[in-house]
């Protein structure tokens, strides 16, 4: 799920295609590890500090965000989640070379069991040890994207545009 700044984005989907390259974090090692691999995801809201072309994937240890409501929802305290932009991974690049990928990699899951799994917060842990399994703990990964039709498993978890079912749009 995602957030985009476009106004017309609610329930649409879109393909990603990480370039390989980050946004804004120099040589990431987890950006260069995504070159070509592809997500589909689906815009559930928009946000307001996203620029044009960039999408906020809601993962799990990734930071709360300009506006928090997790700490309190999960019970954890807003300093264990890292900060508000960056969450687990910008914790850890203070004390982990953002150039040693394995270092990020170690630190980031052990906060996601410590953090997560210490609570039985399984679908949580689960979501942050993707981050860095699936996509390798990536720091602002460049992307291509285009909209593309919204997979049936998308829409039984996520919204319907135009009136078909499901929540409406943040």
């Amino acid at each position: 799920m995602s957030a985009s700044a476009s106004s017309d984005i609610c329930g649409k989907c879109y393909q990603l295609d990480f370039t390989g390259d980050s946004y804004n974090a120099g040589a990431d090692p987890g950006s260069a590890l995504l070159a070509g691999k592809q997500m589909i995801v689906q815009a559930i809201n928009v946000g307001g500090d996203v620029g044009s072309g960039q999408f906020d994937l809601a993962i799990p240890g990734g930071g709360v965000g300009k506006y928090n409501a997790c700490s309190d929802q999960w019970g954890v305290s807003t300093d264990q989640l890292g900060p508000d932009y960056g969450g687990f991974l910008a914790a850890c690049k203070e004390d982990v070379s953002p150039t040693d990928g394995a270092g990020l990699k170690s630190c980031v899951m052990q906060k996601c069991t410590e953090v997560f799994g210490a609570r039985g917060l399984a679908e949580l842990e689960a979501g942050c040890r993707w981050f860095v399994d699936w996509f390798h703990a990536a720091d602002n990964p460049s992307l291509r994207y285009a909209e593309v039709a919204c997979p049936s498993a998308l829409l039984d978890r996520g919204i319907r545009r135009n009136g078909g079912g499901g929540d409406s749009c943040l």
